[in-house]
């Protein structure tokens, strides 16, 4: 009888082995369907069968973030127990590629560290502190990890500060960090003692040195930093840059020749010697972890807003626009540029004055500023970009009244390879027509000219009729 009942288990176990085809998948395939779990969920797949017992001990990434609570339920009661436990038990011999974690959220001190019970942060697995994400940083750092991504916690007041993490590695090829210090032991450390890294991305950091060097950078991404001292990037193989609303302080550049792909929003208003930064609370309920934003904008959904969104600062103005030396003539190989910014722009008519010949050049978006002096950035960038074939203009949404009159005459320009011009504006900017009838005048048909209102578009035949006007 009781050989009768193992074989129809033995049976049964065949059977259900042979429907389980997910654990037939090798270990390649099951760490790829890991690696968009929480390292909390991926350690409970060890229950699933004998094939998944040990496999979570080699998953080459670890999530620790705990952001996005909706979808990454239950949380370990202990977080920080339980992420020294999951590091300290991996297989030794098992590479680490990559390591996701957030900042420590700001706590009172009745709360604090280590383990006490509290309701309030274990339900939420918040039990951790910035010691413990120095120790996985370092964990990280140590084990030869290719992707490193520190995010803000949502609750963290104030900056993550690797000062005491020695960021020196040479497997480590992408470095995104927010809400993070930057001191110059660091920048130098980046620049220096990472001589694989690739690609460096900064978002809400406070950046205190003067200079981020390296030869295998090709991607650097800066978001709203704050610039404490002039500093300039020097990046010989770069080949994308995005330098978004720099706070004190814009950077300048130099040895950037590789460069292809280039975006640069600059608000004067912050970059004075008097600028004061205040914050605003941030609505927590509203980060979202996982969010990747890579679009390209200057495609042909070209879509991104003429102003950005400042609504957390406040500017008070001094007497003189900081930094930003070199940031035209350092694109001048791109073969893709948005620069944007509002009228009266300082940095980029100060280096407009040395523009040089954007021979590469096929796509160019600008802001507000290539509307002043009669069109006089807009036509010298035409004048200097003779292969250009996308031209995007993103000019202010908030309608204002045009004291001045807009007089191109006499400016022309060659750009015989032009197929697209779209111009984004409020309905009832007048200076639609002045435009349309200069790219007119200068060669380029009418039907490659298209205007988009929001929140409706403006059809070519509209286009035509508005510089028929004249």
């Amino acid at each position: 009888m009781f050989r009768k009942k193992a074989k129809v288990d033995a049976v049964e176990g065949d059977a259900a082995a042979a429907d389980d085809r997910l654990s037939a998948l090798p270990d390649e395939l099951l760490h790829k369907v890991m690696s968009f779990l929480r390292a909390w969920e991926v350690a409970r797949t060890c229950v699933l069968s004998r094939r998944w017992r040990n496999l979570w001990a080699s998953a080459p990434c670890i999530d620790l973030r705990v952001c996005c609570k909706a979808r990454h339920r239950r949380l370990p009661m202990q977080l920080a127990r339980f992420a020294n436990h999951f590091l300290l038990l991996r297989e030794v011999s098992a590479p680490l590629d990559t390591l996701r974690l957030l900042s420590s959220p700001t706590r009172n001190e009745t709360l604090y560290y280590p383990y006490t019970y509290s309701p309030e942060y274990d339900d939420d697995g918040d039990d951790y502190c910035c010691t413990d994400v120095e120790m996985w940083f370092r964990a990280a750092i140590n084990r030869g990890a290719r992707f490193i991504q520190l995010s803000q916690h949502p609750r963290d007041e104030a900056f993550s500060d690797l000062r005491s993490v020695p960021v020196i590695s040479c497997h480590l090829k992408h470095l995104h960090l927010s809400g993070t210090i930057l001191h110059d032991k660091t920048l130098r450390q980046l620049s220096s003692q990472c001589p694989s890294l690739e690609v460096l991305e900064l978002k809400e950091c406070f950046l205190d040195g003067p200079q981020i060097s390296s030869a295998s950078l090709i991607s650097l991404t800066m978001v709203e930093c704050r610039i404490m001292a002039d500093l300039s990037i020097a990046a010989p193989n770069l080949i994308s840059l995005h330098c978004v609303c720099p706070y004190h302080r814009a950077p300048s550049f130099e040895n950037t020749a590789s460069l292809a792909t280039g975006t640069i929003i600059l608000n004067d208003s912050f970059l004075h010697d008097k600028f004061e930064y205040k914050y605003k609370d941030l609505n927590p309920d509203v980060f979202e972890c996982d969010s990747d934003d890579g679009n390209d904008s200057n495609d042909d959904n070209y879509d991104s807003d003429a102003d950005s969104d400042l609504s957390t600062c406040e500017g008070f103005y001094g007497t003189k626009v900081l930094g930003g030396q070199n940031v035209i003539c350092s694109l001048s190989n791109a073969t893709s540029l948005e620069l944007i910014a509002d009228a009266g722009e300082v940095i980029l008519n100060r280096e407009l004055e040395m523009c040089p010949i954007f021979s590469n050049l096929k796509a160019l978006s600008l802001g507000e500023w290539c509307m002043a002096a009669d069109l006089h950035p807009l036509v010298l960038f035409m004048q200097h970009a003779p292969n250009l074939e996308r031209l995007f203009l993103k000019l202010k949404m908030d309608h204002e009244e045009i004291e001045e009159n807009i007089n191109p005459e006499g400016s022309s320009f060659a750009c015989k390879n032009l197929a697209t011009v779209k111009i984004k504006c409020h309905k009832e900017d007048e200076r639609v027509h002045v435009l349309a009838q200069f790219f007119v005048a200068n060669g380029i048909a009418m039907e490659k000219i298209s205007v988009d209102h929001r929140p409706t578009r403006v059809t070519r035949q509209t286009c035509q009729s508005l510089a028929l006007r004249r």
